[in-house]
């Protein structure tokens, strides 16, 4: 009896714990957890501080190349971007990123010559080597505005070379003269007047009353005489499609030129009177204390510009005979019929440019055959348009 009773407390006993060890497991593992945690703590950190836990390291961050990316908060993302990501800015001085760039030459860079230029005829011409870099309707008749001074200064300096007037010598100024129209030094009828002033006035104020005080002396007043003089002086030069009616280019029915007998009388003018460039570039001239500027406004802004002669009428439009000399490579410019003063200083410029430029890419090819400096006569002769 007595074992019986025992046997059915062990059992019962067996029972119990069977039952109660389910319920004590978790808390043991609880208990036993805290102190695991407690003590990871200062672990981790001494770990991270002595870098003791390389392979931990490297499993952390193989569990977040795998694990997929949360997306940051917009505001969050903008300001934790990395400088690498933000568009970088220039230091001062520095050119901006290429792609950031529309003209890379800068705003104060050398434009290429437009197809064709905003005007009504144009040539540029290399006085070195006689060849024709750029034309532009060359042939065109336009009334040559005071372009037609150029003619007169040539008659003028051509009767000082033979001797039949002299720098110092004075003139008169007759009534006619006196009564010219448009751009004068305002000259008085009966005054007396040096013809190195009257030069001047002619090449740098644009003189109108100059011109005819000139005519009027060289043919003993006969300005009519000095047309024609003049129109057979064209013919001579080559200037086949122009025709004057007038020394100094003021309006007058059928008096038309065109860029390239410009051309031809502008090289003519500076191969046998260079000197002239000494007044050419002159920007300011005084007559009877009233000051006149060179219209001419490529002097003094422009590199290497020292002439020669501008123009305007209404019915050409702004005209130009520009000279610019470079290291030992002299250009001279045409520009006709530009609409206005910008227009003409505009686009004769971009000319001198690609000018400049083609010069210097054919020294830089090697050495070439250098012809002849005379302007083209006709033409067939003449480079086509680059």
């Amino acid at each position: 009896m007595y074992h019986v009773l025992r046997a059915s407390i062990l059992a019962a006993v067996a029972i119990l714990a069977l039952v109660v060890a389910p319920l004590a497991d978790p808390a043991q593992a609880l208990a036993k957890e805290q102190p695991a945690k407690s003590q990871a703590k200062p672990a981790a950190k001494k770990s991270a501080k002595a870098e003791t836990a390389p392979k931990a390291k490297k499993q952390a961050k193989a569990a977040k190349a795998a694990a997929p990316s949360k997306a940051p908060h917009p505001a969050k993302a903008a300001l934790t971007d990395s400088p690498a990501q933000k568009p970088r800015r220039a230091k001062k001085g520095e050119l901006p990123a290429k792609n950031d760039i529309e003209n890379e030459e800068g705003d104060i860079g050398a434009c290429a010559v437009g197809s064709p230029l905003t005007v009504k005829s144009a040539i540029l011409w290399n006085m070195n080597t006689g060849e024709v870099l750029y034309e532009q309707n060359p042939d065109v008749q336009i009334p040559p505005a005071s372009l037609t001074k150029v003619l007169t200064l040539y008659i003028l300096f051509d009767a000082i070379r033979q001797g039949r007037l002299r720098p110092w010598d004075v003139i008169e100024v007759s009534p006619r003269a006196a009564t010219q129209g448009g751009s004068n030094m305002r000259l008085r009828p009966g005054e007396q007047v040096k013809v190195t002033d009257l030069i001047k006035g002619i090449a740098v104020a644009s003189a109108n009353d100059a011109c005819m005080a000139i005519a009027d002396n060289l043919e003993n007043g006969n300005a009519e005489a000095f047309v024609a003089l003049m129109n057979d002086t064209a013919k001579r030069l080559g200037m086949t499609n122009s025709v004057f009616f007038n020394p100094n280019g003021l309006p007058a029915d059928g008096q038309v030129t065109t860029a390239r007998d410009m051309l031809k009388l502008a090289a003519a003018y500076l191969e046998q009177f260079p000197k002239s460039l000494t007044i050419h570039s002159m920007q300011f001239f005084t007559h009877n204390n009233r000051q006149r500027h060179n219209a001419n406004s490529l002097l003094g802004r422009y590199e290497g510009v020292d002439g020669l002669k501008t123009g305007f009428v209404c019915a050409s439009g702004y005209n130009i005979v520009a000279t610019a000399m470079r290291g030992d490579t002299r250009l001279i410019a045409v520009v006709l019929g530009s609409r206005n003063p910008r227009v003409r200083e505009r686009e004769t410029a971009k000319l001198l440019d690609k000018g400049f430029k083609m010069v210097q890419a054919k020294k830089a090819a090697g050495p070439t055959p250098v012809a002849a400096a005379t302007p083209p006569a006709t033409p067939a002769q003449a480079v086509g348009q680059p």
